[in-house]
């Protein structure tokens, strides 16, 4: 029997209220902390939630700031409120401090879907020791530009305000994506091949909404400084780290660029890491048509990390 909650918590950065939710087996062995991406909410994550929960793991997930129930107001949606970038990540740590107080001795394993698999890993550039393994899923490849699209943003929030919806930033950072699907029935058909999810997502007013001028400047910052060389503390190089995508991904660009990515990890001295392609899935791997497989292999990678204790049956 998995035990269901959904529940409010207040970020410590500045009061705002996060949407979370949690499933709860009655023996658990682990905690699964799941990290969605851009322009989307946490509802979208509740069959894998479900499945590792079924598996023993007690999982949770928030809102991101400026997405789901993590909002002031409607109007906020794509909008971060002050320091976004890093209010984001000491979000993403308070709930799994918080998950850890009640859940002792289990451990935490982080998963980060496209832009968050960028959180995940600014957040292990600081806290790679509160965690026992890390999942980097639909991971954005380096883009040059960061730094020069933050400075963009920057200098039109100045010129329009924080909360000025862009069509010129927003074709920066998406123009490309639909190009190779560009036959299909959606724009948004880059996100997936099951048409059903896309139709969905399409459909979805939580999903899929222009980013504010802060929520680009967040956004952008979170890409340089999760490919910022500089800075990492290294608490934990033997974390072990597991890099997913599907092959069809545009977010990747391509299998060379997939792979600077994990090495950079590497680089960074984590001794642990290993990476997995898809062949014919897009971005949402965790949505794909093959996604119970994608769930097993997950699962399998935990259980060879040992990131899970052993419970004795009564």
């Amino acid at each position: 029997m998995i035990q269901k909650e959904e529940i409010k918590i207040q970020s410590e950065q500045d009061g705002l209220w996060l949407g979370v939710s949690i499933r709860i087996p009655e023996q658990p062995i682990g905690i699964l902390q799941l990290v969605h991406g851009m322009a989307e909410h946490r509802e979208r994550y509740f069959e894998v939630m479900d499945f590792f929960a079924d598996h023993g793991y007690v999982t949770i997930m928030h809102d991101h700031r400026g997405h789901g129930e993590s909002v002031r107001s409607p109007r906020d949606y794509g909008f971060f409120y002050k320091n976004g970038a890093s209010a984001m990540v000491e979000d993403t740590h308070q709930i799994t401090l918080y998950i850890k107080e009640r859940f002792q001795n289990l451990p935490v394993i982080l998963l980060g879907h496209s832009m968050g698999s960028m959180v995940v890993r600014c957040y292990v550039r600081q806290y790679d020791d509160a965690i026992n393994g890390l999942i980097v899923c639909g991971s954005p490849s380096k883009n040059r530009m960061a730094k020069m699209g933050l400075a963009l943003a920057k200098s039109m929030i100045k010129a329009k305000g924080a909360w000025y919806r862009s069509d010129l930033i927003q074709k920066i950072a998406f123009g490309s994506f639909g190009g190779r699907f560009a036959n299909e029935a959606s724009e948004n058909a880059w996100i997936c091949s099951d048409l059903e999810v896309v139709q969905h997502y399409d459909q979805d007013s939580r999903c899929g909404f222009v980013f504010t001028l802060n929520g680009f400047a967040a956004l952008f910052e979170l890409m340089a400084t999760t490919y910022q060389p500089k800075g990492w503390a290294l608490h934990n190089p033997s974390l072990p780290i597991l890099f997913i995508a599907g092959e069809d991904d545009p977010c990747i660009v391509s299998r060379t660029a997939f792979m600077k990515a994990v090495r950079f990890m590497r680089e960074r001295g984590y001794t642990a890491c290993e990476s997995k392609l898809y062949p014919n899935m897009r971005h949402e791997i965790l949505n794909e048509t093959r996604k119970e497989m994608v769930y097993q292999d997950l699962a399998d990678w935990m259980q060879l990390h040992n990131l899970a204790i052993s419970r004795t049956k009564e």
